[in-house]
């Protein structure tokens, strides 16, 4: 995905950048001595499918945050609402594709319960 859109500021990282280091604001962020986060990336597509859902999510959750003690900044209102609307679509695309990732999901509404009949993580089945 090309986050260059996304990174609307200079004090802002892409949530790639933000989700490796634990943190979207980059005059924020202090690095511990010489230490480089890793590069994550997914093996298979519906890992790389829920990676990109968990980093948009992380960034949504980090403007939610900002946004409680800023809650006049429109440009970022603006950026949460652009990551809420990404991440409801990454998450129904997922979910269309592997099954549900949490209990309020819709499509437990045609396969309810179906996370039971996969084979546990332990039993070879997903790893996610």
């Amino acid at each position: 995905m090309n986050y260059n859109y996304y990174r609307n500021s200079s004090n802002l990282f892409n949530p790639e950048e933000g989700y490796n280091l634990g943190n979207m604001f980059a005059d924020l962020y202090k690095g511990y001595k010489n230490y480089k986060p890793a590069k994550l990336t997914g093996r298979t597509p519906e890992e790389k499918s829920f990676l990109e859902l968990s980093r948009i999510g992380f960034a949504m959750h980090e403007m939610n945050l900002y946004l409680d003690l800023h809650p006049e900044d429109r440009t970022i209102q603006q950026l949460f609402n652009d990551y809420r609307k990404m991440f409801l679509e990454l998450e129904e695309k997922y979910e269309q594709n592997y099954g549900p990732i949490t209990i309020t999901s819709d499509t437990l509404e045609k396969s309810p319960f179906a996370w039971v009949k996969d084979e546990w993580p332990w039993e070879g089945g997903r790893n996610v």
